[in-house]
């Protein structure tokens, strides 16, 4: 007798309904897993997981109303049990550490092949995380990085911030894109690209990451 088989169920996050449906019809040849849902942005995804919790979330990055990286901070904060996979068009470094930061256990590319996917599945159910080979590189130099830009993030640099930067800095560290954080501070997406931009320059940083490390450092940010 064959034993049965313990099917993980999985909801697909994504605001593009023709990619919904392509990844769903993967899930129809595999015998392990079920998709219970769909959502078209983060804000679908949080109120589906609070309803019918999933094993596992497949989430896009960029998504209108709630993005992917904001909608699994609020899903692993309430139910650390979900596995979230982000799912993204291009790698950027800056995304993939905040997704990390935020709860993510994977980060795939879309491109990624169907047997591929099927495996960082399967591998996630077991505890494992699931990167792509080009991410998993980045996570790497960001780990090998991570001394220097922890010496820097904690060199003083003489700079008073004001409120407003605190502010700004402390949505950077969170992982929201610029477009969100205009959204939460009342500016165009231009302002705050310019305004992170003069943050990073006065406070003697390179990148948003070391902005990131500068914020969990200092205390302007959890």
């Amino acid at each position: 007798m064959v034993a049965p088989v313990d099917r993980k169920n999985v909801l697909v996050v994504d605001d593009h309904s023709l990619y919904r449906e392509g990844i769903i019809s993967l899930f129809e040849k595999w015998d392990d897993f079920d998709v219970i849902g769909e959502a078209s942005d983060g804000l679908e995804a949080v109120e589906f997981c609070r309803a019918w919790p999933p094993h596992i979330v497949l989430m896009d990055v960029k998504m209108p109303n709630m993005n992917g990286i904001e909608a699994t901070r609020v899903i692993t904060a309430e139910n650390p049990d979900i596995a979230v996979i982000m799912l993204s068009v291009y790698m950027d470094e800056d995304e993939v550490i905040a997704a990390i930061r935020n709860g993510a256990r994977g980060y795939l590319m879309k491109n990624t092949h169907a047997r591929q996917l099927h495996g960082h599945l399967r591998n996630v159910i077991k505890g494992q995380n699931a990167l792509s080979d080009d991410v998993a590189s980045v996570c790497f130099d960001f780990i090998r990085q991570a001394p220097r830009e922890r010496t820097q993030a904690n060199a003083p640099t003489g700079a008073e911030l004001t409120d407003h930067e605190k502010q700004l800095i402390r949505l950077v560290a969170m992982g929201y894109s610029n477009r969100d954080i205009g959204k939460r501070l009342f500016i165009g997406e231009g302002t705050v690209k310019k305004q992170v931009s003069n943050l990073l320059m006065k406070l003697g940083l390179e990148n948003r990451v070391q902005a990131a490390v500068y914020a969990l450092r200092s205390g302007l940010a959890e």
